[in-house]
């Protein structure tokens, strides 16, 4: 189902963005749905709350991490207001675990009880109480009352988890944009059409961009989750070769003037460049050491096709189906833009 729900979204991205070809402008409709994709995944990204379960709560306990842990509850006994008066009350309530619910007793002390008074669902941030069993909890803050959509809660990663959202998507296009591109090339030198040259050049240029833009987003996940901006983790490393090798490209087209010969001998290297740059993006990083999800000494492969519970959210896996498919848009939109500007800047300099 996991997969089903992301390669639904990949496959509009490229049905809709193959859809016409690269010279001619997006429709009015097909520019709307880009955008209602993009919007729709931005603000399910960032505004609905996480939450995570009971058993979080003790895994970060057990970790020696913030014990305290945002968790979505069903309050089984119903609180009123004359609980609101009297001291802390132990209350029975059910969690919502992917794999069936966990009940529970939380402690809730005196002044976050009036929050409580009559509600059935909450997102409660609470600690487990390491003078009692698993089942027992202590409620530290009320975080959001009868909540309509909750994220799932990622141990380690916690809120930080949100811009894998938009990391994720930006890496995936910039390798099919690099795929793209060694297509065209390798089109470039059987026929010679000066076209292919231009789109290849394109899809290259953007497949940079996009690699700047998971370079930087995958920074910013590393200062808050590791305390640096960058560690030469393998995937950092990997990723800066990748950049001083698409570099190298472009410095080969800028010492060319002559146009065939610059368009052969660029679509030879684009054509010879895609197979390192898959290496490096997807082969290297899974089988070294590393800080980064999907390492060989990590147990988890990632968030795209790991089988841990809260990877196999279906909220989570929309919301990356729509990413997906609307950042695959987003790139069919800005090639065709940028195939459109270099075709009239060679009619002009004819």
């Amino acid at each position: 189902m996991k997969y089903l729900i992301q390669f639904s979204g990949v496959a509009l991205g490229l049905f809709l963005g193959l859809y016409l070809p690269l010279e001619k402008p997006r429709p009015m409709w097909w520019k709307l749905i880009l955008v209602a994709m993009l919007t729709i995944t931005t603000l399910f990204a960032l505004a609905p709350r996480t939450a995570g379960t009971f058993a979080d709560a003790v895994i970060m306990r057990r970790a020696g991490a913030n014990p305290v842990v945002p968790v979505k509850v069903q309050i089984d006994e119903a609180i009123s207001a004359q609980n609101a008066q009297s001291e802390p009350i132990v209350c029975r309530m059910t969690d919502f675990s992917e794999g069936g619910e966990v009940q529970a007793f939380v402690r809730v002390p005196q002044n976050l009880v009036s929050e409580l008074v009559g509600v059935k669902k909450a997102i409660i941030a609470l600690e487990r109480d390491s003078a009692a069993t698993d089942n027992v909890f202590l409620a530290k803050s009320v975080i959001a009352v009868n909540p309509y959509m909750t994220l799932p809660f990622i141990p380690q990663l916690e809120e930080r988890a949100r811009n894998l959202y938009f990391h994720v998507p930006m890496s995936w296009v910039a390798m099919l944009a690099y795929i793209i591109a060694m297509v065209y090339g390798f089109r470039y030198l059987k026929t010679r059409d000066i076209g292919y040259d231009i789109k290849s050049s394109s899809a290259a240029a953007l497949g940079t961009l996009f690699t700047i833009l998971a370079t930087v987003t995958g920074a910013i996940w590393s200062k808050f989750n590791w305390g640096e901006f960058w560690n030469w983790d393998p995937r950092q490393t990997s990723i800066f070769v990748l950049l001083l090798m698409y570099g190298a490209y472009f410095a080969l087209r800028q010492a060319i003037d002559n146009e065939e010969r610059r368009g052969r001998l660029s679509a030879v290297y684009v054509v010879f460049a895609a197979v390192p740059a898959l290496f490096l993006m997807f082969i290297l990083p899974r089988i070294i050491d590393g800080l980064h999800p999907g390492a060989s000494n990590d147990s988890n492969i990632g968030p795209v096709l790991s089988a841990k519970k809260e990877d196999l959210n279906v909220i989570k896996q929309f919301i990356f189906s729509l990413a997906f498919g609307g950042f695959t848009m987003l790139f069919f939109w800005m090639l065709s833009l940028q195939v459109r500007i270099k075709t009239l800047q060679q009619h002009n300099d004819q």
